[in-house]
């Protein structure tokens, strides 16, 4: 009875073995495949940028466990273990590794979103447009459009009310009204439609140039210490890059997010070594460092299992981050594509607030275009409100 339950204990340490061996060898497989597929990403090297002052594959976690004597009888059933550890130390760095590659993808994304603004690049053409569908330029009127088409119209139906209004209705007030609105709405219009290239690009350096002071602000409130340093859209990826890869990385190899405290040597020195050169042995050397110097058990089987619990957290957390994150650039997008709609649509607005019925049409429309550009502004404070809190969690 007692050969029976040990040729059975024997078979299940058998089976756990061959599974973790081939947990091993797919997670390996899979390793391969996303070392080219970072290729895809932004990998350029900047020291002036946090982000980008490492390669990004020099964020992966470190793992090491001395296997020399497993060879023996008597550390068969240890060397079993270390493997199953092992398995969940891969398992772990997957998470990881694609964690690294979303937070570095939804970075590159916000960058190229703040630095696309087409609305500059086609302020004139824009401008165009809009004094092509009125019909209205810097020397007078053309032949074709809004204006020269209706204005003969318009004219009549407020000549019309005005006559009605005041004569008729003897209501000389409303008439004066709307005869004062139909000037000073036809003058405004004209000359905001003469100037409408330069207007438009006015207004677009208004909302730029306050939406760079916000992230100017944004970088001082998230990074006191490099304000002055980084400043732009790179500050807003600094601070994200700061919340998604650098702290959690930081907590899963030393057990702390405050660089200060852990000693900034330490850091640069794991972080500053490829874990790809000399066949990996250079990382290595760096990890026993932290082993025998420093009693770093992170990076032991003691904290497999915490390390693995933290990254699934840290990946959905960082999902979490990267779908707000996505959803506010796509806005900033939005608005900047609704603002050339509404551009576009303005001189018939215009048109119509001549007429007295339609007299708060244009202010209206002047009120919808502006806002729709400051859009930018308010997208900006959202995103540092975004950041702020995500940076907190970590306080």
């Amino acid at each position: 009875m007692t050969q029976c339950c040990n040729t059975q204990k024997v078979k299940r340490i058998a089976i756990t073995a061959f599974i973790m061996v081939v947990m091993a060898f797919v997670f390996c497989n899979l390793f391969t495949v996303q070392a080219h597929a970072a290729g895809l990403l932004d990998e350029t090297i900047d020291t002036a940028h946090e982000f980008s002052r490492y390669p990004i594959d020099n964020y992966q976690l470190d793992f090491y466990v001395d296997s020399s004597w497993d060879w023996l009888p008597w550390n068969w059933m240890d060397g079993i273990g270390k493997t199953a550890q092992y398995a969940i130390y891969l398992f772990t760095n997957f998470l990881w590794t694609l964690n690294l590659y979303i937070s570095n993808a939804v970075g590159y994304l916000i960058q190229q979103a703040y630095d696309l603004d087409f609305i500059s690049s086609a302020a004139s053409e824009i401008g165009k447009n809009i004094q092509l569908i009125a019909g209205v330029s810097a020397s007078g009127f053309d032949s074709t459009g809004l204006f020269p088409g209706m204005m003969a119209i318009v004219t009549l139906l407020v000549g019309v009310y005005c006559t009605y209004a005041g004569l008729i209705k003897r209501e000389t007030t409303k008439a004066f009204h709307a005869a004062l609105n139909f000037v000073v709405v036809f003058v405004v219009s004209v000359g905001l439609i003469a100037y409408a290239p330069s207007a438009i690009t006015g207004v677009n350096e208004l909302s730029s140039d306050i939406s760079n002071g916000i992230v100017n602000v944004s970088a001082k409130i998230l990074a006191p210490d490099a304000a002055g340093e980084n400043t732009g859209v790179s500050a807003i990826r600094d601070c994200l890059f700061g919340i998604q890869v650098k702290q959690p990385w930081l907590i899963m190899q030393f057990g702390d997010s405050d660089v200060e405290n852990i000693g900034e040597e330490r850091v640069n020195s794991l972080l500053g070594t490829s874990p790809d050169e000399n066949r990996g042995k250079d990382r290595e050397e760096v990890v026993k460092t932290e082993l025998e110097d420093y009693d770093n058990g992170n990076l032991t089987v003691t904290e497999v299992t915490s390390r693995f619990g933290l990254s699934v957290f840290f990946l959905i957390f960082n999902l979490i981050v990267s779908a707000f994150a996505i959803m506010l650039t796509g806005s900033m997008l939005l608005s900047q594509i609704l603002f050339i709609i509404s551009a576009m649509f303005l001189p018939v607005s215009l048109l119509i607030s001549m007429i007295p019925a339609f007299s708060g049409t244009s202010r209206r429309a002047v009120i919808s275009l502006f806002n729709t550009i400051m859009l930018r502004v308010g997208t900006t404070l959202l995103t540092t409100f975004v950041l702020v809190l995500s940076s907190l969690a970590y306080t």
